[in-house]
């Protein structure tokens, strides 16, 4: 009976290692870089303005989607679609109707800023593998709708509304984990939009998954 139970022991021992054995031995496909085609990604995460942007602005939310064609090099290409409110801190407006808003520290200054844009980007990978570093990059057109009020201003500066379309690019670093037919992506990326007086800068950082 004892020799019984060393061999079932053995046996289980035996069994156990081989799943493992295998499994590792699977691993390599489980967690392999996803392959050629068409794919879709989503992510969230803040947007961090920068430059002149940042003195009118705070971070804000960030969301964006992407359908992306996987070539079976290193170069991917995708379309691209972002959205992001900020609230405002300062006035970003500072010229309407021909006057110019004075410096005054004490304005009471309330409201939102969306951007909306759209772009076609590349994506290159750095390296191949389950975890794999890319850069991306591109071109686009962005939608920057600002909702201001500067209590204590000149009418021309309460309650104002201005929507501005400009060309803009973006381009960063992200990395992604891939297992079986999706993945596990972070990216930080810096834009720079064509907007007047001066340009509108900023760096969303955000986390998603693709398929």
């Amino acid at each position: 009976m004892h020799r019984s139970f060393r061999l079932n022991a053995t046996a289980r021992f035996t069994a156990a290692v081989a799943s493992i054995v295998f499994a590792i031995g699977l691993m390599p496909a489980l967690v392999a870089a996803q392959g050629p085609g068409i794919g879709i990604g989503f992510a969230a995460g803040a947007n961090v303005p920068t430059a002149d942007y940042r003195d009118a602005t705070k971070e804000g939310l960030v969301l964006n989607g992407f359908l992306e064609l996987r070539t079976a090099s290193w170069l991917g290409v995708r379309g691209s679609l972002f959205w992001s409110r900020s609230d405002m801190d300062n006035p970003l407006i500072t010229s309407n109707g021909g006057i110019t808003l004075p410096d005054n520290p004490d304005y009471n200054v309330t409201g939102e800023v969306d951007l909306l844009g759209a772009s076609l980007d590349l994506t290159m990978n750095l390296s191949s593998g389950a975890l794999q570093p890319y850069l991306v990059g591109g071109v686009g057109v962005f939608q920057r709708r600002v909702s201001q009020d500067v209590e204590g201003a000149v009418d021309e500066f309460r309650d104002l509304s201005r929507n501005d379309t400009d060309m803009g690019y973006n381009g960063g670093l992200g990395v992604r984990l891939s297992f079986g037919g999706a993945a596990l992506f972070a990216e930080a990326r810096y834009y720079s939009v064509a907007t007047k007086p001066g340009r509108t800068n900023f760096v969303p950082v955000v986390v998603g998954l693709s398929f």
